[in-house]
């Protein structure tokens, strides 16, 4: 189940292990849960996230898409090799911002 807790004045969602077709559906939920209810800067931190496949992709464009259409933005902390290499694939690397860990990714916000 997807965490969430702030930064600053940054919102930060803490995905679980998995970022699939099984359980996007929790991650879609608190992360337009999130935008709803502050800023359209939202981390996502990504520490934990272990195997992310389409429907998890998918999941991060869309939210990024909404992020900027409210203004904001969306970056991404901590992802394991795994994760950085399948954003660097298919070029979401690119259109995402990733840092090293949270604060860093919120500190980017600042800039």
């Amino acid at each position: 189940m997807p965490s969430k807790y702030q930064q600053g004045c940054v919102d930060v969602v803490v995905l679980d292990e998995r970022l699939t077709s099984d359980n996007v559906e929790e991650a879609q939920a608190a992360l337009f849960e999130t935008l709803r209810a502050g800023l359209p800067q939202v981390v996502v931190d990504l520490r934990a996230v272990r195997f992310v496949d389409s429907a998890g992709l998918e999941c991060l464009c869309d939210f990024h898409a909404a992020c900027r259409q409210r203004g904001g933005d969306l970056r991404l902390a901590s992802p394991g090799r795994l994760v950085t290499d399948v954003l660097h694939v298919t070029g979401l690397a690119d259109q995402i911002g990733t840092s090293h860990d949270v604060i860093a990714a919120a500190g980017e916000f600042a800039q």
